[in-house]
């Protein structure tokens, strides 16, 4: 991402590294694996320590398959992952405005939890739509967080969501990426635009809310930040996150 215009706000330490290590393929990707098929050339865009990415390298082997991440610590992650794995991946730092790939070179391309973070989506749009393939199709997933469900609700846990929203679009990111996504297809030029939905029920809200505290904590927001750890411990909470997908082709 471009340092210039926005701030990855989840940031690369170890504890938000290790959140998203969680994310596999067939917990995150699914509504992009019926797309996929073997030999093919493909891109993860923001892959992250590359739990999602050594999925996709399985579905298309023996094709090659390239992650891009600006974030170094998360790419050596990705790289053990892969070898341990004995999958054809390789993972470059690299930013999503700027595809260091020739034109029209990759099969398929994904994007998993980038967009929202992005101050110029379309910029990054029109990278893709270069190096993909005529007949290619690229897949990308956002949340969005005015589908997002908690309990118990009051008015702190209100207030906390809030102030993490409000961080979010400090940094330049969009909290509401996730319905706009086909629109932003249809904007770049994609064709047979395909979009879908889906939440995640995290396993423990300690999870999810230490994983959003510990952000908000960096930025001074220790209130904000309390709040959520507290409410995590609630013997009935419960948190499901809003997810968006869509997937379109390059004409």
């Amino acid at each position: 991402m471009s340092e210039l215009r926005e701030t990855y706000t989840p940031g690369y330490t170890l504890s938000a590294v290790d959140f998203m290590s969680r994310r596999t393929a067939e917990t995150h990707a699914a509504f992009f694996l019926p797309y996929l098929k073997p030999g093919m050339r493909l891109l993860d865009c923001g892959c992250g320590p590359g739990g999602i990415t050594v999925g996709l390298a399985q579905r298309v082997s023996p094709g090659e398959v390239i992650g891009i991440d600006v974030g170094g610590a998360q790419l050596e992650r990705a790289r053990e992952r892969a070898a341990s794995a004995h999958i054809n991946a390789t993972f470059r730092e690299a930013s999503v405005y700027a595809l260091p790939f020739p034109d029209n070179h990759f099969d398929a391309i994904f994007s998993h939890a980038l967009f929202e973070h992005l101050a110029e989506p379309m910029k990054a749009l029109r990278e893709i739509q270069h190096v993909l393939k005529s007949g290619g199709c690229f897949g990308f997933r956002s949340p969005d967080w005015g589908g997002f469900v908690l309990h118990p609700w009051n008015n702190p846990i209100a207030s906390a969501l809030a102030d993490y929203q409000n961080l979010q679009r400090s940094n330049g990111g969009d909290v509401f990426a996730g319905r706009k996504l086909s629109a932003w297809l249809r904007q770049a030029g994609f064709v047979r635009i395909q979009a879908s939905a889906s939440y995640e029920i995290y396993p423990r809200a300690t999870l999810i809310a230490d994983y959003l505290a510990q952000q908000l904590d960096a930025k001074g927001l220790m209130g904000a930040a309390t709040i959520f750890r507290e409410w995590s411990h609630h013997p009935e909470a419960q948190f499901a996150q809003a997810w968006f997908e869509a997937v379109g082709f390059k004409d």
